[in-house]
């Protein structure tokens, strides 16, 4: 994918969802080709990115990046960056859709075993082949065992996965994908955080008016105060320090 104007040291892909949810589903990769990897971008994730190396490789690795966080797509269509907004929750409900059974073969590393069986018995009724479907619920703390890691990575290669779903939350999911790159396999991956759970119900999504004004956040930290604050409240002052450092790279 050539086309992208770089905002926050991003390089932004101007699709639509519609079309790479299509590219995700019909372009078949490689033999050795390795992974794609779609990232979507919120204000979270520019917070970090300007304090985590590993997370900034990772992004610079990515197949495609998108503006999922209405700040961050409102200062990229300000810098006339980008077409739209594409969440992650989005996407991943668009690409799941989107899969063809016995073509494509699916991982998910969701948040709990519930979301899992839902996952799998949504895909089983629209003719998907159980054996097609796997998953693993990883325990807190996941991405700092080694043993657990390897042993994740090499179930997912061994699956033949084509699409590798992440609902585990950032930035550990992208990290721990960057880390583990050459084990994968061939396969697109997406960070979808919740979006898995909300697909499925396990987790309520905001109502489309809140997600259409861009206050989902609020929604979300309404449901998980005290998990939330800091992100919300606190850290998410730093999102303006770093749309500063982007319009002095710039000028």
């Amino acid at each position: 994918m050539s086309e992208y104007t770089t905002v926050f040291g991003l390089n932004f892909s101007p699709k639509s969802q519609a079309e790479l949810a299509a590219q995700i589903t019909r372009d078949r990769i490689g033999e050795g080709a390795g992974l794609r990897c779609i990232y979507t971008a919120n204000l979270d994730h520019i917070v970090q990115l300007r304090r985590n190396p590993e997370l900034r490789q990772a992004y610079s690795r990515a197949w495609a990046v998108t503006a999922d966080g209405m700040p961050v797509f409102l200062y990229a269509k300000a810098r006339r960056a980008l077409p739209m907004r594409v969440t992650g929750s989005d996407l991943f409900a668009d690409v799941l859709g989107s899969l063809t059974p016995g073509e494509h073969r699916c991982f998910f590393v969701p948040s709990s075993n519930e979301t899992a069986r839902l996952l799998i018995g949504h895909l089983m009724a629209r003719g998907f082949d159980r054996a097609s479907i796997d998953y693993d619920v990883p325990p807190l703390g996941f991405e700092n065992d080694a043993d657990y890691s390897l042993n994740l990575a090499g179930h997912i290669r061994a699956h033949g996965t084509t699409h590798l779903f992440f609902g585990v939350g950032a930035p550990k999911s992208e990290i721990w994908i960057d880390e583990h790159r050459e084990m994968l396999g061939d396969c697109y991956v997406l960070c979808a955080g919740a979006g898995l759970d909300f697909f499925v119900g396990t987790k309520q999504r905001a109502p489309v008016i809140f997600q259409r004004f861009g206050f989902e956040w609020f929604w979300r930290f309404s449901h998980e105060p005290r998990r939330l604050f800091r992100r919300y409240f606190i850290d998410s002052w730093s999102f303006i320090a770093a749309v500063g450092e982007d319009l002095l790279h710039h000028h």
